[in-house]
């Protein structure tokens, strides 16, 4: 019986600034923002996330999914506590943000990052990705030129189904990447700015 394959979402991110995705100790997370990609995101999924026209449409990071908790887990343990994206507590089962948080200081966002009773808590993490962050480029547009198609006319909200060309080009993208880099976090966020909101709607795709 052969293994299902897996979904890739595809987004265009309108932050780079360290807290969606956050990488700290090998381990990238995704924890606040794209509360759609965070529900629906399974195990072994990729999620190709691209810069926005700010960001010349760079690629920004490939993950595969290796890991999702659910509800205040990731709030609740210890070794991801120190992690600049777990900016939630949890106070009689409410989510209540750190005084310490860097994100998310200047409006109330918990209802899209986890739910006032942490019922909208996905956090999707992966030991197996390649962050370019402010080394990422848009040389794929050279080869690839159905994905150069795809980010350049993405628009907002989620399409479910591509053409088994642009699946092919995708995963060609990761295969051609991950030897390329051998580091998985290659290069560092593009923005310093951590007051600006990833949680303004972005387009995303899902493959």
């Amino acid at each position: 019986m052969s293994n299902p394959e897996p979904d890739i979402y595809v987004y265009k991110m309108v932050v780079d600034n360290g807290g969606a995705p956050c990488i700290t100790g090998k381990l990238l997370s995704l924890a606040i923002c794209k509360p759609k990609i965070r529900k629906s995101a399974g195990l072994k999924s990729l999620v190709f996330g691209f810069g926005g026209k700010e960001y010349q449409e760079r690629l920004i990071y490939i993950a595969r999914v290796t890991g999702k908790l659910e509800g205040p887990s990731y709030y609740q343990q210890p070794q991801y506590a120190r992690r600049a994206d777990c900016i939630y507590r949890v106070e009689e089962g409410r989510a209540v943000r750190k005084t310490s948080a860097r994100y998310h200081v200047n409006s109330d966002e918990r209802k899209k990052d986890v739910g006032l009773h942490f019922e909208n808590a996905f956090v999707l993490l992966s030991n197996d990705f390649r962050y370019l962050g402010n080394k990422g480029t848009d040389d794929y547009k050279q080869r690839y030129l159905n994905i150069r198609a795809l980010i350049e006319n993405l628009t907002q909200g989620h399409r479910r189904y591509h053409s088994t060309e642009l699946r092919a080009a995708l995963l060609a993208l990761k295969t051609e990447i991950w030897p390329n880099y051998r580091r998985m976090e290659v290069g560092s966020p593009t923005d310093k700015d951590f007051t600006r909101l990833c949680n303004d709607e972005s387009p995303s795709a899902n493959c």
